[in-house]
């Protein structure tokens, strides 16, 4: 009997014990059905909205979850990537997650933009003449933008210029971007009777090799240019708003078809020495000037060119391997037959990828070698005569003003002005 009703008191306890389980089970169940049942709370910190400039720093401000005032934000799970070098808009989604349940997701939206216009310039004068009854040369712009790269394929020219009526006209050149960021440039071209040019006469620098005192370094004769005195030069072109007229300018100058502003001049370096590229590169660089390196093309080869090749940085033949000396000691140009000439200018082209401008080696020319050019196409050719180059002179025979070691500003200025 005892053994029995014990049996029956332990059936009790376990019918006991599991009701309170189930309970408690069901409590649990209860609450937290409760607590994810309550809605949920989210808000951003900061703008929904929001515009950053290109490539500046994204900065991830978060949110906020609440269920009725406890703060849940922990749960918060933050999707989405943005990429400031690229102009876009993109999302950044905050979800609330419960488990592997979403419970709710609010949304950022970041635009990248960038507001800078890009750079339209004229290739040529902006103020120019045209003679009254010629053909007008429409010789355009280019336009460069900061993200897009070369646009000048975007811009839009209006006006025009009628050559039969005399007077002032005006060209215009617009450019946008990808962004819609716009600039625009203007051309004045006047039609006249006679076009009045500046017998002056346009300097074309001619400079050598380049030192620095300051590193201890000497130069060895008149052909050096301490790189201090180069910087102090271009320095005063740059501030004093030289003009850096194109080959193609040069060659209308001369033929009197344009006249250039007062203050105009080319500079010129030959041969393509090492010092060009280490001292006197970056100098032109830094004052936004422009040089012809005239390369003898066998020493300074294409990937040279291509390296430092730009809008402020020209390469132009000095030969292709002409500059040593031939049986007379002369230059091999005029030792040279005619086709030798035209073998090696044709193979320097190559290189230069142009045929504006050549400099003869040591200066030294003769009628062969300015008939190889002539047949060949190349527009100019400088000798390292002393002079200015004025209109109506042998395209193939152009002097220049030498710059030498030593020379003070003055004295560059007084051979500028």
């Amino acid at each position: 009997m005892k053994s029995s009703k014990k049996k029956r008191n332990n059936r009790k306890k376990k019918i006991i014990v599991s009701i309170f389980l189930i309970l408690v089970i069901l409590g649990v169940s209860m609450f937290v059905h409760s607590v994810t049942d309550k809605k949920v709370e989210m808000s951003l910190n900061g703008d929904d909205y929001v515009e950053i400039e290109l490539n500046s720093e994204y900065e991830e401000k978060g949110a906020n979850a609440k269920i009725e005032d406890e703060d849940m934000s922990d749960k918060i799970v933050i999707d989405g990537q943005i990429d400031t070098s690229k102009i876009g808009e993109y999302e950044i989604k905050y979800s609330f997650m419960e488990g592997n349940k979403n419970k709710g997701t609010i949304i950022r939206k970041v635009k990248v933009v960038e507001h800078i216009s890009p750079e339209i310039t004229l290739n040529g004068l902006g103020k120019t003449q045209v003679k009254l009854g010629d053909e007008y040369e429409e010789k355009g712009a280019k336009a460069i933008d900061n993200y897009d790269g070369d646009i000048t394929d975007k811009i839009e020219i209006t006006g025009s210029v009628d050559t039969s009526t005399l007077g002032e006209y005006e060209i215009k050149y617009k450019v946008s971007d990808s962004s819609g960021n716009t600039s625009e440039v203007t051309r004045k071209v006047n039609v006249v009777e006679e076009i009045a040019i500046n017998t002056k006469g346009l300097p074309v620098l001619m400079y050598h090799f380049f030192y620095d005192e300051s590193a201890g370094e000497e130069g060895k004769d008149n052909n050096f240019m301490e790189i201090s005195s180069f910087e102090n030069q271009m320095k005063y072109l740059s501030e004093n708003n030289y003009y850096f007229p194109t080959w193609d300018e040069v060659v209308d100058y001369i033929d009197g078809k344009i006249d250039l502003p007062e203050k105009s001049i080319v500079i010129t370096v030959d041969d393509g020495d090492n010092s060009f590229f280490r001292l006197a590169v970056p100098v032109i660089n830094k004052y936004n000037v422009k040089a012809t390196s005239f390369i003898v093309t066998t020493w300074t080869g294409k990937d040279t060119v291509d390296e430092y090749k730009s809008d402020k940085i020209d390469f132009q033949s000095h030969s292709n391997d002409m500059h040593s000396a031939g049986a007379n000691g002369k230059g091999k140009f005029v030792n040279y037959s005619y086709e030798q000439g035209v073998e090696d200018v044709e193979a320097s082209a190559q290189v230069t990828e142009t045929k504006d401008a050549f400099c003869y080696p040591f200066g030294h020319f003769n009628d062969t070698a300015k008939n190889v050019l002539k047949d060949t196409g190349y527009k100019l050719a400088f000798t390292t005569q002393g002079g200015r180059v004025k209109p109506g002179q042998d395209k193939y025979q152009l002097p220049r003003v030498r710059m030498s070691k030593g020379i003070s500003l003055n004295s560059f200025i007084n051979s500028v002005s």
